[in-house]
């Protein structure tokens, strides 16, 4: 059994699949085309895409464009664009 610590859980002390910022290198139509973990590696292929539009009613609403890349180097990785704050982040 486990033994009760009397501390209350909150969700920011939890650290489950935290986006975390990565440098994306986009081509003329904005699709990424390399990603810089390092080393910068070129996508080979873009696996997937989907768009997700939530809380819009907060301040700051959730407005994403997801990708699974494939990289030159075989590690599948999802990636997404946040389009209302700016910048790209590793999922």
């Amino acid at each position: 059994m486990v033994t009760d610590t009397g501390k209350t859980l909150r969700a920011e002390t939890i650290e489950l699949n935290r986006p975390e910022a990565v440098s994306v290198v986009e081509g003329a139509t904005g699709l990424p085309v390399a990603v810089k973990t390092p080393p910068r590696q070129k996508v080979a292929a873009i696996e997937d895409r989907w768009r997700i539009d939530d809380e819009w009613w907060r301040a700051e609403p959730v407005e994403r464009l997801y990708y699974v890349v494939m990289l030159a180097s075989g590690v599948r990785m999802v990636v997404y664009k946040d389009l209302a704050g700016g910048g790209w982040f590793r999922q």
